[in-house]
Order: C-alpha cells, then structure tokens, then sequence
C-alpha cells in the first residue's frame, strides 16, 4: 500500500516562513494605540488642577524625539500624572503611553521642565504628549 509523505523541503520550508511571520508580528502591547482610541480611558487632571487653569505644557520639542522612533517617524503619546510645588512640576510619572516605552523618558524630562509662573501648588494634573508624523 503506497503511504503518503510530504515532500520534507516544502513542509520545513512552511514551518519557517509561519515561525518567522510569527515572530515579526508585535505582541498586542507593543503596536501603537491612536490616541483617539484611547482618550476616553485615560484619566483627567484632579478638580483642584483644572480649577487653577494652568498654562498647558509647552510643545513637545522636535529635539527631544528619541532616534528610534525618528529613524522610523513612529508617531506617539504619552500620558503624564504631575504635582505642583511653588510652581515647579515633581511627582511625575507615566499613566500610559504607545507604543509603551518609546517616548516615555524624553516625555518624563519634559513635564518635569514645566514650570508654573504663578507659583502653584496642586496635585494629580495631567498632561498629554501627542507625536505625530
């Protein structure tokens, strides 16, 4: 009785290109969000942040784009939770971002340069980078 056997290039051959096609696709996490989907889960400056209508953070500068993400002109945001001491941003850190990871640091050292003229002292404002390209 003649058995069948597949033709052992073809199949190994397939199995590399599903392994390789596989691996190149990003998990879920990494592959970027719009910030469109994602504002409405995103959190808003505390009552008493809104209610000291601050200047809004200064525009992300084209300088501060991380190589990566320039090489490839990967647009981004950066959720960013911050409090006010005598007008100085501290306590800042990452809410959320996308791709996460990618602006994060350069995002950080921007927030943490802003700088409230009228000497304000607040808790939970927000701020939001948005790269486009």
């Amino acid at each position: 009785t003649p058995s069948f056997k597949p033709p052992m290039k073809r199949l190994s051959a397939l199995c590399t290109c599903l392994f390789l096609a596989a691996c190149a696709t990003p998990p879920a996490s990494d592959r970027f969000v719009p910030l469109e989907e994602a504002r409405a889960s995103l959190p808003y400056s505390s009552p008493e942040c809104l209610a000291k209508k601050l200047k809004p953070v200064d525009a992300f500068p084209a300088g501060s784009i991380p190589a990566a993400a320039l090489s490839k002109r990967q647009s981004g945001w950066v959720a960013i939770r911050y409090n006010l001491v005598a007008g100085v941003a501290g306590n800042v850190e990452v809410v959320n971002s996308s791709p996460p990871g990618l602006y994060d640091a350069a995002a950080l050292q921007h927030v943490a340069r802003y700088r409230d003229a009228g000497k304000t002292t607040v808790a939970g404002c927000m701020s939001l980078i948005d790269v486009k390209f």
